[in-house]
C-alpha cells in the first residue's frame, strides 16, 4: 500500500480556522475518501505548516475518484480554499505535490536482533 505524503500551509491568520473546520469532518468526506481506497490519513500542524500522511491503495484512483465528486469539490473549494495554500500543485489533479519517500520504519519482525 503507498503512503503518501504532502505538504502545504494555512493562509496567514486563518490556522484557527482550518482546525475549526476539521473539528467535524462532513461524513460525507469521511465515506469518499473510505470508499476511494483510503485507509489511514493524518493532517499535522506546525504553525501554518500542515503535512498530511495518507495510505491509500491507489493514489491515482483516489485522486480521480475524489475529483468527480461534488462533496470533494466543495470541501477543496468552498470549505478550504480560503484557508489554505499549496506551495506545489500537481497540475493534473490540482493536489498538492507528493513528498519523496526516504524511509519508512517496516513492521516488527519476530526474534528481534540484527540482521
Amino acid at each position: 500500500m503507498p503512503y503518501i505524503g504532502q505538504v502545504w500551509r494555512v493562509r496567514p491568520g486563518k490556522a484557527e480556522d482550518y482546525r475549526r473546520a476539521h473539528e467535524t469532518i462532513w461524513p460525507e468526506l469521511e465515506t469518499l475518501f473510505h470508499r476511494s481506497g483510503v485507509t489511514h490519513y493524518v493532517i499535522y500542524a506546525w504553525g501554518e505548516l500542515l503535512f498530511s500522511h495518507m495510505e491509500v491503495d491507489d493514489y491515482e484512483a483516489m485522486i480521480e475518484r475524489f475529483n468527480a465528486t461534488e462533496i470533494g469539490r466543495e470541501w477543496e473549494v468552498e470549505a478550504m480554499g480560503d484557508l489554505v495554500e499549496y506551495p506545489e500543485v500537481d497540475p493534473a489533479t490540482g493536489w498538492p505535490s507528493v513528498l519523496d519517500e526516504v524511509w519508512h520504519l517496516p513492521p516488527a519482525r519476530k526474534g528481534g536482533g540484527r540482521r
